[in-house]
């Protein structure tokens, strides 16, 4: 029953991963609710969501094509700032990074939310010449760290620092999800206390779930795609800051 549950919740972050980047919202309490520990959560989250990105990503290759030269700005940072994040959730005590985190998805979804009004007020400051590489650097960090919500972040910097559709941005964050949770989930696989079962059982149905989540995606307009994205990542601050 426990490993239906785990199937179902994977069908669902799948899908949520691709349209909004949240999904850890769902499947991180549901994790600790099976038994196992935060640190086998965090971990098998990580890993097991990687298929589901991965999927979704070839779900958004129309979108993609026209993202290239982005891609190869940010892919790299990405790997890296996983490495460190991964590596460093074995040696910061959890405690530190538990108050950062609701700060960090608050800005998040804030930032998508007002993204519009955002836009046009650096619009004139040319802030698409920003430090992309570093900003997405950092992200990466806390997504190899702790995962949750890092495609709401990904996505609000993604607004930020570079032009195009809220579709395309969505794109993007997929191939950054993929990267920030799966460099460093390649680590977890060899020095982390991985839960294989749950893992394995969540991460072939995110896959299933991922491309379908990538056709949900492109028809939702724009304005409600970004509120959706921006909601769940108020909620994921609210539940984090109260935890």
């Amino acid at each position: 029953m426990d490993l239906l549950v785990v199937a179902a919740m994977g069908l669902a972050a799948g899908m949520i991963n691709a349209i909004a980047g949240a999904g850890a919202l769902l499947t991180f309490p549901v994790l600790i609710s099976l038994g196992l520990t935060p640190l086998q959560a965090n971990v098998s989250n990580s890993i097991a969501v990687v298929p589901g990105n991965i999927s979704a990503s070839f779900g958004f290759r129309q979108e993609l094509r026209t993202r290239k030269p982005v891609l190869r700005r940010v892919v790299l940072p990405a790997a890296l700032g996983s490495i460190l994040g991964g590596a460093l959730l074995f040696v910061l005590p959890e405690r530190i990074f538990t108050v950062i985190v609701p700060g960090l998805l608050g800005l998040g979804a804030l930032l998508v939310l007002l993204q519009p009004v955002v836009n046009r007020k650096l619009r004139s400051t040319e802030v698409h010449n920003g430090p992309l590489t570093l900003v997405i650097f950092v992200a990466s960090v806390y997504g190899g760290y702790f995962g949750t919500g890092v495609g709401v972040i990904f996505f609000a910097l993604l607004s930020l620092f570079t032009p195009g559709t809220t579709h395309q941005h969505n794109a993007v964050k997929t191939v950054l999800q993929a990267l920030a949770n799966g460099v460093a989930g390649l680590l977890f696989c060899f020095i982390a206390p991985v839960n294989w079962p749950v893992t394995i059982v969540f991460g072939l149905s995110t896959a299933v779930a991922g491309p379908i989540g990538a056709r949900l995606s492109r028809r939702i307009p724009a304005a409600p795609l970004r509120y959706t994205i921006g909601t769940l990542g108020l909620a994921a601050a609210v539940k984090f800051a109260l935890a």
